[in-house]
């Protein structure tokens, strides 16, 4: 069970650093309204992967927890892990939900570098409130289910 305790809790935090980091870049170069920036972080996305390694580290860390419960004597459907599969699809419908609309913009911002846009277009319907709320939600949400695993409160 240790292990596979273990193996959540890194698989987790990998996928928590991938997606909060990428979308602080993404929040701070919005925020400035720096089409170029934009333009870099969606580039450096692409070209590191980090995106994937998230996403691959999410389902690693969702496998281990269901071991991890599994193996422990836990509850499958215990109150503590319902809130926290709550708490997990409201991540992933924000993620896809707002994120989508963020990674969009970083492509705009791609082609106004690359001269195929408006970088005057690109810069005026950058989501500034859009990429700030997926950071302040997204931290929230994590920050809820740490505290949930952590308490265990119902």
């Amino acid at each position: 069970m240790l292990i596979w305790k273990a193996l959540h809790v890194v698989s987790m935090f990998t996928m928590v650093a991938g997606f909060i980091g990428v979308e602080v870049f993404y929040a701070a170069a919005i925020r400035r309204r720096e089409v170029a920036a934009v333009a870099f972080v969606r580039q450096s996305l692409g070209n590191t992967g980090f995106g994937p390694l998230a996403f691959i580290a999410l389902l690693a860390g969702i496998i281990f927890g269901v071991l991890t419960a599994a193996t422990g004597g836990f509850d499958l459907v215990g109150g503590w892990l319902l809130a926290a599969y709550a708490l997990l699809v409201i991540f992933l419908v924000n993620a896809i939900g707002v994120g989508e609309k963020v990674v969009r913009a970083g492509k705009a911002a791609i082609g106004a570098v690359e001269g195929r846009a408006s970088a005057v277009e690109v810069e005026a319907s950058l989501p500034v409130g859009r990429a700030t709320f997926l950071v302040i939600a997204n931290a929230v949400l994590f920050a809820a289910i740490v505290l949930d695993m952590v308490l265990k409160p119902f």
